[in-house]
């Protein structure tokens, strides 16, 4: 009896029945108008920043080299792409520079948005300047145990020289 149900349901589910009720039509979506002037610096910015995010190698070797020719040179877009999540400690210091520098006579709308790329750029500083920290741990680590094994082996070799005595 229960096969005879799940089939007569089945069959009424591959047979297109309609629902009893109708769904209200959807109005149609308003177009997007474009955004007012005021904040089309921002979008730009913002989209600016997306390319520096999305960006090659490559792409960053091309722009930092076109943003420094003195006839480019915008330091707040250099410190953007001196941001690149691939850049050097070097290249971070030298952004974290040009935003001090720079962040405080740019548009006050801009602000808050290169203030984020700089607190960025400050915590992948800091992690780089913790990971260098680390590694030098590891280094000195490795050292004392290569020349600990050293010492342990001059110990069995003379052990080994006294016993064959």
């Amino acid at each position: 009896m229960t096969r005879l149900w799940v089939c007569g349901v089945l069959a009424l589910a591959l047979s297109g029945c309609s629902l009893p009720f109708s769904f209200p039509p959807q109005a149609p979506s308003e177009p997007v108008s474009p955004p007012e002037p005021e904040h089309q610096e921002v979008l730009e910015w913002l989209q600016l920043s997306g390319e520096v995010m999305h960006s090659s190698d490559t792409e960053l070797q091309r722009q930092l080299q076109l943003l420094q020719q003195p006839a480019n040179r915008d330091e707040l877009k250099l410190a953007l792409w001196l941001s690149h999540p691939r850049a050097s400690a070097g290249q971070r210091q030298q952004a974290q520079q040009l935003f001090q520098q720079r962040l405080s006579s740019a548009d006050p709308r801009l602000q808050p948005l290169l203030a984020v790329f700089q607190a960025y750029n400050q915590t992948l500083l800091n992690s780089q300047r913790q990971v260098a920290e680390r590694q030098q741990q590891i280094d000195s680590l490795t050292q004392k145990l290569n020349e600990l094994a050293t010492i342990d082996e001059q110990i069995n070799e003379r052990r080994y020289q006294e016993s064959a005595q």
